[in-house]
């Protein structure tokens, strides 16, 4: 019954034995001869030191592993923002664009109502959008707006006239 007590810390000499290699039950002294390690308690810290050990480097190698798929997370943060900064250039390109675009179609109408009869073309004016309205007198000659202006409704002309006085030339 007591041969069986021992088992167990048989057992654990064995796998310490085992584990940690003929060489690390050797403790070096100052003198070159090596002595064997003689005490339960040096086995044990022994022992316990290789499992800090184990453990140790078990962490290092997670830490290295997280470093890794960081680094990887970076580089796809970092492509989703450069792909992101190229959209939002042809996104302001595309905006610049169709600026250009509206600006253009602007000066036409503009002719195109500097053309017309002042009477017909104050009658249509007055009933537009104000900001277009604004556009085509701003790109309209000083005479031709002020003859479109003349044969508008006094209100509609005055706050007309408000808000093109208060636009800033481009």
């Amino acid at each position: 019954m007591k041969n069986l007590r021992l088992l167990p810390f048989l057992f654990a000499c064995l796998a310490t034995a085992l584990l940690l290699g003929p060489s690390l039950l050797w403790a070096q002294t100052e003198s070159p001869a090596l002595q064997p390690i003689q005490s339960v308690e040096e086995r044990r810290i022994l022992f316990s030191l290789q499992e800090e050990r184990t453990r140790l480097e078990e962490r290092d190698r997670q830490l290295d592993q997280r470093e890794m798929e960081l680094k990887s997370l970076q580089a796809e943060v970092d492509k989703k923002l450069d792909e992101l900064n190229v959209l939002r250039q042809q996104f302001e390109q595309l905006l610049a664009e169709r600026d250009n675009r509206e600006a253009e179609r602007l000066e036409e109408l503009s002719l195109m109502y500097e053309k017309m009869d002042p009477v017909k073309a104050a009658a249509i004016v007055s009933t537009l959008d104000e900001e277009l309205a604004i556009g085509i007198l701003a790109g309209m000659r000083k005479k031709s707006a002020g003859k479109l202006l003349n044969n508008m409704e006094r209100k509609k002309a005055a706050s007309l006239s408000r808000r093109f006085s208060s636009i800033e030339p481009e």
